[in-house]
């Protein structure tokens, strides 16, 4: 299968993206092919509500863009999951956000599990996302941030493995959290690192969203339209700008 991973913030080098497909095909099947883009039209990173609705409109472009193309399904690189509703009433292959499935992962492993995001400001939003995840709320144990040195947790991936380590052993002994998510797609890879320090498993957004596009394209399955009907035909058009 193929699948097009859509990566929300803007101006990543070819030499990254090339990277991430690397990680990625390291859990994938063999005869899964990887193509991550990011956006090149709209100017941010997701760090906040706004950045996800001015992102929204591309990433829903690129989307069915992939499905012209011919793609068996479309992941979303981004713990807020955006533009996903809309994604999946423009196209019929599956849309897969790395939020969710990550959720509904750490549902299956534990009564309760706990996010790990990178600043405190991003704690309520986090919170919220777990409504729609399709998980009951209250197995949501607690929401914990690393106050990183910088702004890249790649910068210095020991470093931010160990902040990580020690926010889950938090979650676990003070918040009595059985599982723990990596809240941000940037830890991508940290996951096992991290289970081996805390001793509890770790869900990797990135690596769930794709092990969950290719289990929906083994059994043929796809969002039901009565959930996400297609938008009335109309002309719709956008202007560029600054905010």
């Amino acid at each position: 299968m193929r699948i097009k991973v859509i990566n929300p913030d803007f101006g990543m080098s070819d030499e990254t993206l090339r990277s991430r497909e690397r990680m990625l095909q390291a859990v994938a099947k063999p005869d899964t092919v990887i193509s991550m883009d990011c956006l090149t039209d709209t100017h941010v990173a997701i760090d906040s509500a706004l950045d996800v609705v001015l992102a929204g409109a591309e990433i829903v472009k690129r989307a069915k863009q992939a499905e012209q193309d011919g793609y068996d399904a479309v992941v979303l690189y981004c713990l807020s999951d955006p533009a996903m509703v809309a994604c999946r009433e423009v196209v019929r292959i599956p849309v897969i956000g790395g939020g969710q499935a990550s959720m509904l992962v750490a549902g299956m492993l534990g009564y309760r599990f706990s996010l790990l995001t990178t600043s405190h400001k991003r704690m309520p939003e986090k919170e919220e996302s777990v409504r729609y995840s399709g998980v009951d709320p209250s197995r949501l144990a607690s929401v914990r941030s690393i106050e990183l040195p910088t702004d890249d947790p790649r910068h210095d991936i020991p470093d931010t493995i160990r902040l990580l380590a020690e926010a889950g052993r938090d979650c676990i002994e003070k918040d009595r959290a059985h599982v723990l998510v990596l809240g941000c797609l940037s830890f991508a890879g940290m996951g096992r690192e991290v289970s081996e320090l805390t001793g509890a498993p770790v869900v990797d957004p990135a690596f769930a969203a794709i092990n969950m596009a290719e289990l929906l394209h083994a059994q043929r399955l796809s969002h039901s339209r009565i959930a996400y009907p297609s938008p009335p035909l109309r002309h719709r058009s956008w202007s560029s700008g600054e905010l």
